[in-house]
């Protein structure tokens, strides 16, 4: 027997406290399921379990092997679904790491044309920062990191992506709204400075944003001084829009973020505002691409290269 179907026999013990709970939640026997937990404690000569009120407790032996094997059965669970992409072109689990900003104008156009040619790949979407995608990729946290390119807000990050293969794209940033009467139109120039002398609306701030930002006031400044200046940090783009509507602040938006707008937003004209903005998709050198993952890569790297 897999010692992989020891630890899940394990696993599902220590989470239902009960052989009979956990016996169904596997699909064993109670018999069966007490047999694979006699194997592991014979095999590594100590008692994981112990009777505790009536319940079935770990032991401190068994507490270190909770710490240990749901790391173990996600290990294996990842290799039974990398055999499955690249043994089928057409189905298998997709993860992809991603900066929330570049969750509408990259992934959208891309994921909606492929779930129409493969509707059995199955995607899972983790949204982070720039300055965390990295470390989560060669962590193997997901399969396809999409974010902004690190090499440009961190000059000596060459070395950090030497593991990985790095395909640069360039996308269209997203654009600064508020409603037309709003009282920042009123001025002739408007800098990114003048921008925090009102409130904002937004998600984390991107680090191409903190990158523009020192560039403008021509000093280093901290990304928690940024993310300070930020009146409502929240992931729900709605609730932004909706707040601009009311007239009393600034949101970061797409196009498309503005098609259930009620209200006429109108673009702030910021001074030395950049036209596109370098991104990249990364991927671990030595991960096996399967056939699906070489077509998603395709895709993007087509559509914004």
């Amino acid at each position: 027997m897999s010692s992989i179907k020891l630890f899940k026999s394990a696993q599902a013990l220590i989470k239902h406290e009960s052989f009979g709970k956990a016996s169904k939640s596997i699909g064993l026997t109670q018999s069966a399921l007490s047999q694979n937990i006699k194997k592991l404690e014979s095999h590594y000569g100590v008692k994981f379990f112990q009777r505790e009120n009536g319940k079935t407790k770990p032991t401190v032996y068994g507490e270190m092997l909770l710490s240990l094997t749901d790391e173990i059965v996600d290990i294996e669970e990842k290799i039974v679904n990398q055999i499955s992409l690249i043994n089928n072109s057409d189905s298998g689990l997709l993860k992809i790491g991603l900066d929330p900003y570049l969750s509408g104008t990259i992934l959208e156009p891309i994921i909606s044309e492929m779930m129409g040619i493969y509707p059995d790949i199955k995607y899972r979407f983790f949204y982070l920062s720039t300055y965390s995608g990295v470390a989560q990729l060669k962590a193997n946290k997901f399969d396809i990191l999409i974010s902004f390119d690190e090499r440009e807000y961190r000059p000596n990050s060459n070395k950090n992506l030497d593991t990985l293969e790095v395909i640069p794209i360039k996308i269209n940033p997203p654009k600064f709204y508020a409603r037309e009467d709003h009282e920042i139109f009123n001025q002739n120039e408007i800098s990114i400075e003048n921008i925090f002398d009102h409130n904002i609306y937004t998600t984390l701030p991107p680090a191409w944003f903190h990158n523009f930002y020192e560039k403008e006031v021509g000093e280093d400044v901290p990304y928690s001084h940024i993310v300070d200046k930020v009146s409502l940090v929240s992931a729900d783009q709605n609730l932004h829009l909706r707040m601009v509507e009311k007239g009393d602040g600034i949101g970061i938006f797409y196009e498309f973020d503005l098609l259930n707008s009620k209200e006429q937003l109108k673009t702030i004209p910021i001074r030395n505002y950049p036209e596109k903005l370098n991104a990249m998709i990364a991927i671990n050198k030595k991960w096996i691409k399967p056939q699906i993952a070489k077509i998603f890569l395709e895709m993007v790297s087509g559509r914004f290269s």
